[in-house]
């Protein structure tokens, strides 16, 4: 075999190499072997398809979290309340103005205007007929109350139990149909790093969840009178008040009511069994003015309540 045919097939050789080499890197870069695309590392993905699906599907983000807020959120509701009030603006009220420039205003303008005063707060659907938890300071000295549910209807509510012992109220909504209720919890068997999760009606923004962990047990912030509460590191916000805190198989185990000004992450819920106690009183109240003598009918027979 003489030179030239020896170089000629080592040239022919290399042109084959390059060519399989070549057609390598096209089948990892544009995907030409779908079916071994996913095992190469500098895979690219063409534009307008979707990602490979890695395990990330609805069922696999399904965490417990999200099954306990789908469990219990229905039962949340968003509370506005409204009341009237006589405002007096301050600068009328100087005597030096009213002495040098009130000659020259209209008297009408010393008269108190009416100005409507509203908040908003959360609550908790306790029971299927209408009866709805949520503290107290929510609805206090308010004339008129709004519960509105997480399917968008909108009920008047009727104030009928304040606490004594602490920050909760009863409500009373009229409705013709089951309302979602919640399902309570156990307080008493809570345990500190657990996960709490917080869902209420923060700045007005209807049903936002946060999540953290129950940071202490038995808490008590003496400037406001409170003691035995509940202390997360969920973020609760003003609107929180009223809402429910839950565990992570969607039970309530709290009722959000305070936070600590002053820092951070810092929480307070009023433990489930004293609102469990709340509302069994207000059970038993309903029982006993049931029965309750009114006075007699005109042939002597006693005439009770309800």
């Amino acid at each position: 075999m003489d030179h030239h045919r020896i170089v000629a097939r080592l040239l022919g050789a290399l042109l084959l190499l390059g060519a399989g080499f070549a057609a390598g890197i096209a089948t990892v870069r544009f995907g030409a072997n779908p079916a071994n695309a996913g095992d190469h590392a500098g895979a690219t993905i063409t534009a307008g398809h979707d990602a490979p699906d890695m395990g990330g599907g609805a069922a696999a983000r399904r965490t417990p979290v999200v099954l306990a807020v789908d469990k219990a959120a229905p039962a949340v509701v968003n509370i506005s309340t409204e009341r009237t009030v006589e405002v007096q603006p301050f600068i009328f009220e100087d005597p030096f103005f009213q002495q040098f420039f009130g000659q020259f205003m209209d008297p009408r303008a010393f008269e108190p205007r009416k100005a409507k005063q509203t908040s908003l707060g959360s609550g908790l659907i306790v029971s299927p007929d209408g009866l709805v938890l949520t503290n107290r300071h929510v609805i206090l000295r308010l004339a008129q109350i709004r519960v509105q549910l997480a399917d968008g209807r909108t009920f008047d509510g009727q104030l009928v139990s304040l606490s004594k012992n602490y920050d909760l109220a009863l409500i009373r909504v009229k409705t013709e149909q089951p309302l979602p209720a919640a399902v309570m919890g156990k307080s008493n068997t809570l345990m500190i790093g657990e996960t709490a999760i917080a869902i209420g009606n923060p700045f007005g923004l209807s049903h936002t969840v946060t999540v953290g962990v129950v940071s202490a047990l038995h808490r008590a912030i003496r400037e406001a009178g409170y003691g035995d509460l509940i202390q997360t590191d969920a973020a609760i916000n003003p609107g929180n008040s009223g809402g429910p805190l839950l565990n992570v198989v969607g039970q309530a185990i709290g009722i959000n009511t305070a936070i600590y000004a002053q820092g951070q992450g810092i929480g307070f819920a009023i433990p489930i069994d004293r609102a469990r106690e709340f509302i069994k009183e207000y059970e038993e109240s309903l029982h006993a003015r049931a029965g309750e003598i009114l006075g007699t009918d005109r042939f002597g027979r006693g005439l009770t309540a309800g």
